[in-house]
């Protein structure tokens, strides 16, 4: 789902990269959200952050007819990017490391 939401974007030239985003996710069934809870899914999605929420779907979010119950809400990514990771995070460039993330920082010692 997340995918073929940032490949709408992608198509539509408002991001290159799917690290540009930050969706998200509106999930109904709450095994599904304790699902995808259990794993990093912003990871897993290959995007700078990526929220969860029970809250109730908008209208303007991506569904696909085979995924009932799960809406993606596109979000830009908000902050630098990463010279190290690529991910646009709000904390890069405050750290140890220039032009870093914390997590980047922490690797790099």
């Amino acid at each position: 789902m997340v995918t073929a939401a940032l490949e709408v974007q992608r198509t539509a030239k408002v991001i290159g990269a799917s690290l540009e985003a930050a969706p998200v996710v509106h999930v109904r069934d709450a095994e599904v959200m304790a699902a995808l809870r259990s794993v990093d899914f912003a990871e897993l999605c290959i995007t700078s952050g990526l929220q969860l929420t029970a809250d109730p779907m908008p209208g303007e979010a991506f569904r696909l007819p085979d995924v009932p119950g799960v809406g993606v809400v596109f979000e830009l990514a908000e902050g630098q990017k990463c010279l190290r990771c690529w991910q646009i995070l709000p904390d890069v460039g405050s750290h140890a490391h220039p032009g870093t993330c914390q997590r980047c920082t922490d690797v790099l010692g």
